[in-house]
């Protein structure tokens, strides 16, 4: 079983194609999420889900089997025993993993400047592990025994560790590694800390907190705490062989890691712009609906007042239509006191002018309509050019599948 010599040489090309392409993708992307004005409520929605995947794709790591329905379960009821007794640790897991969540957006809410430290590390790891029975694991201390990683032996010994400890927080804070960018110093500051492996159990864990922690100081994940434990989770295989082929492969650089972690990180920021992006839509369609029913005159009708309501308690999930003419949805309590003709009138007003789509016997807004609004669109019309237009006329598309093990 290989070891490796843990030091503090590692080079990074900054001026890598890929790393600059997906370096300025992931901060656009973070910049724009941040920026779009969203209502509080749809804010703790955003925070509820990010938090469940990250939580949920760190304890699938780590051999937890939690479905996403148990995560939010167990979330929203941090008083109460959610999973069957058999199932206690799978539950400890979880909330663990929030808590840490939780600690690291109040600890850097009040101290944005907040440094690496042992301590926090140790902090980190020891709300991430405690009331966990784990073998030889002592919350919050260095483990003194050797553990095995797959085919990676981590280095040995209390002192060691706690001598790489301290290189690591030296190194990590001073030039050039301080003078990084934050990414980057997310992504160099996980490879480290796991390979490291300081502690007897949860080692992931806490690099990943640790990483997460770097991405919200840097304004990378600020509007929704989350991480790549997901991205991690999905692609193990790669994840593992991108480490040790960092170890033991790459001439002393970690360029190849950090690419496969900002392909993640882009792959995660996307996903996030899109919901954001498809909330402020669905509010923005609202808003339109409106507009409409007070030019056609029907606000302030009985049947007008019934179709508009109708239309803006339509959400992003489509609804079958047997089920609003049984009227089994919320939307069509509306027509508890109409006829079924009265109900496939409306159904008919609202296809004819576009409000909605039928797919496949399911009802959905025609969020589509809002493109017309849009920048682009705008452009697009100004230029002349219709709805067709070259993608790189605008922005620089960034390639964001994993990245080629044999390429470097």
């Amino acid at each position: 079983m290989p070891s490796w010599d843990v030091h503090f040489d590692l080079k990074v090309h900054h001026s890598d194609v890929e790393i600059v392409r997906l370096l300025a993708r992931a901060h656009a992307l973070a910049a724009v999420i941040q920026e779009i004005p969203i209502p509080p409520y749809l804010q703790r929605q955003i925070n509820a889900m990010n938090i469940m995947r990250a939580v949920r794709g760190t304890t699938a790591i780590e051999g937890a089997q939690v479905s996403v329905t148990e995560a939010i379960q167990i979330m929203e009821a941090p008083q109460q025993l959610t999973l069957p007794e058999e199932r206690r640790r799978d539950e400890q897991e979880v909330r663990n993993a929030q808590e840490a969540m939780f600690y690291i957006a109040d600890l850097l809410d009040r101290e944005p400047e907040h440094p690496v430290t042992q301590e926090l590390i140790c902090s980190l790891h020891e709300i991430i592990t405690k009331d966990i029975p784990y073998r030889d694991n002592i919350p919050g201390e260095y483990r003194s025994g050797p553990v095995n990683v797959g085919d990676y032996l981590p280095p040995v010994g209390r002192d060691k560790i706690a001598e790489l400890m301290s290189d690591f927080v030296n190194w990590f804070r001073s030039p050039p590694a301080s003078n990084w960018d934050p990414i980057i110093r997310a992504l160099a500051g996980h490879f480290y800390v796991v390979s490291i492996h300081p502690f007897g159990d949860g080692n992931g864990r806490t690099s990943r907190a640790l990483e997460s922690f770097l991405l919200y100081q840097g304004h990378v994940n600020a509007r929704g705490f989350y991480s790549l434990a997901n991205y991690y989770y999905e692609n193990r295989a790669d994840y593992v062989w991108y480490l040790n082929n960092v170890r033991f492969n790459s001439s002393e650089n970690l360029t190849t890691f950090i690419e496969f972690g900002l392909v993640g990180l882009v792959n995660e920021l996307s996903a996030v712009h899109d919901q954001v992006l498809e909330e402020v839509k669905l509010i923005s369609f609202r808003d339109y609906a409106r507009d409409f029913f007070l030019h056609e005159g029907k606000l302030g009708t009985k049947a007008g007042e019934r179709l508009f309501h109708f239309l803006i308690g339509l959400g992003h999930s489509p609804l079958p239509v047997s089920e609003i003419r049984a009227r089994k949805v919320p939307p069509a309590t509306l027509y508890r006191r109409v006829t079924v003709r009265t109900l496939e009138r409306d159904i008919a007003f609202l296809k004819d002018n576009n409000l909605i789509r039928i797919v496949d016997g399911s009802i959905e807004p025609n969020l589509d309509l809002m493109e017309q609004f849009t920048a682009l669109k705008a452009l697009r019309e100004e230029r002349g050019i219709g709805s067709r237009v070259q993608q790189s006329e605008f922005h620089l598309p960034v390639d964001t599948t994993i990245p080629s093990r044999e390429r470097r």
